[in-house]
């Protein structure tokens, strides 16, 4: 019985291995919103309809476990022999690359902030107009989660944020999007068709239309990292120090408004920084590759 039980896994995964991308994707899919529904229903039996912020975090950390974490993980285990190296886990980064790939995402920011300002200017047709208030609506919505997310007075809050908002995005959104997806996308396609169709998917699972240009940009860079580095790790690292920027910034600039200092720096009338950041992030960009060519010889 256990033998047969064996034969019938190994041929399911190989029918599953042999799938194409619309294949993949439909399954890919398939598990997340069969994931997601387990994850509400965990997240309504377990803590019901709630404005508690506290609470709101765990069930963000329920949330991204079942919907990004697990997808990836459940169909790796039946598309490949080794869904570790397959999705690019097996191999670390050098401290040159991590350093560089740090410096790069702390440079490019300006530039970031100036596609903030471009994206925000966006005014929909007339015929429109509706859908334009919805996409402001949730803007507004997501803005206030975030500030009421940040807004933490304790050590122990602190830990938790950085848990909820750096530690669990870089994690489940990498391995979802650059890990399953970019891999999908990259068997059979140009890897950079593939870097930027994900970096779009990337920026539209967030929900935010008036940060698409930014998180799209943000998105291919990430991919851009996995490609030459040959480890997901890479963009996990950066994905966390990212993140982990603006709730340590939130937490220890509060009195001193230093996060609304970060976030305007490139906007508006100092547009000119955010063109001099893209510069910068471009030579770090030659090095990176430089040091890829030198590390692979």
């Amino acid at each position: 019985m256990y033998f047969c039980g064996n034969i019938e896994i190994i041929m399911l995964k190989n029918t599953f291995a042999n799938l194409g991308i619309f294949g993949k994707l439909l399954m890919l899919f398939f598990v997340f919103f069969l994931f997601s529904i387990i994850g509400l229903s965990v997240i309504t039996v377990a803590f019901g309809n709630t404005n508690d912020i506290q609470i709101l975090k765990i069930n963000q950390l329920i949330l991204s476990v079942f919907t990004l974490l697990l997808p990836p993980i459940v169909c790796g285990y039946f598309w490949y022999k080794n869904p570790w190296q397959a999705y690019s886990l097996h191999k670390f980064p050098s401290g040159k690359m991590i350093f560089l790939s740090i410096l790069l995402i702390f440079s490019i920011s300006p530039f970031i902030n100036l596609l903030v300002h471009i994206n925000e200017q966006m005014v929909l047709p007339d015929f429109l107009s509706s859908l334009e208030e919805q996409f402001i609506a949730m803007e507004k919505q997501a803005l206030e989660l975030t500030e009421r997310m940040l807004d933490v007075n304790t050590f122990g809050g602190l830990i938790f944020t950085l848990l909820v908002m750096a530690v669990m995005p870089a994690v489940s959104e990498e391995l979802f999007c650059r890990g399953a997806l970019q891999n999908i996308f990259a068997e059979k396609i140009n890897k950079h068709i593939a870097v930027w169709i994900v970096a779009i998917i990337f920026s539209l699972i967030h929900l935010q239309m008036y940060g698409f240009l930014p998180r799209m940009v943000l998105g291919a860079l990430l991919g851009y990292l996995l490609v030459w580095s040959g480890s997901l790790w890479l963009p996990i690292i950066v994905h966390f120090v990212n993140n982990a920027t603006v709730v340590l910034a939130s937490y220890f600039g509060k009195e001193s408004a230093t996060m609304e200092a970060i976030e305007n720096i490139g906007k508006a009338e100092t547009w000119g920084y955010g063109i001099v950041s893209a510069v910068v992030s471009g030579v770090i960009i030659w090095w990176i590759l430089r040091t890829k060519s030198r590390e692979t010889l």
